[in-house]
């Protein structure tokens, strides 16, 4: 999934340069969410936290969610993967 919604905001030869979502829908296509593989992120802890507790928990990015503007981190101590909407890139 994740390569076919690259391969459409890429140019192509067939297209003369222009992209297949710019033919489509006559509009540029949006890049900013995109994110490198394996890089580390922060996904921000929800639920009760004390004042001084931890606001953001470790976690690499691995890939996009199906369906919904999330992504699957994985959390390097536990070895599970949580999906989270709320998540700051380094």
């Amino acid at each position: 999934m994740t390569t076919v919604h690259l391969l459409n905001r890429l140019p192509t030869k067939a297209l003369d340069g222009k992209k297949p979502y710019e033919v489509r829908h006559d509009r540029k296509p949006a890049v900013s969410h995109l994110r490198i593989f394996g890089c580390v992120a922060f996904v921000k802890e929800l639920g009760h936290i004390g004042k001084l507790g931890d606001k953001s928990a470790l976690g690499v990015f691995i890939s996009y969610a199906d369906g919904v503007k999330a992504y699957h981190i994985l959390d390097p101590v536990t070895q599970h993967v949580r999906i989270a909407r709320d998540v700051v890139f380094d």
